[in-house]
């Protein structure tokens, strides 16, 4: 159970990304129980970036050299899930592509 729009804003971010960065190969869509991953063949993500990717104006090294990164997307798409008390995750290799996990298994949700 979740929110359908802010899901939503989240699965198209993602979605934006993974066309953002893959110019040639393929975008999939595959679940797992609770879980939806998002998987391209794209330009992949530099393992060194990969542990602030959803820090507030990062924008790594792919999105510095192309000038197409805000350092904005991601960073709200864990700020709505941990909200939504949902978990996301980014795996990824260089020339290879990028996988996102977008996990809506229910954790306890804390209300400030």
């Amino acid at each position: 159970m979740t929110d359908e729009k802010w899901s939503a804003f989240v699965i198209e971010q993602i979605l934006s990304n993974a066309l953002k960065y893959t110019q040639q190969g393929s975008i999939k869509f595959y679940n797992d129980h609770e879980k939806l991953y998002i998987q391209d063949s794209g330009i992949g993500i530099k393992e060194s970036d990969l542990p602030r990717v959803f820090e507030r104006g990062f924008t790594g090294f792919q999105g510095r050299n192309d000038k197409k990164a805000s350092g904005l997307g991601l960073y709200l798409c864990k700020s709505i899930f941990d909200k939504l008390g949902h978990l996301i995750s980014i795996e990824s290799t260089i020339g290879k592509g990028t996988t996102v996990c977008l996990d809506f298994t229910k954790k306890e949700i804390f209300i400030e």
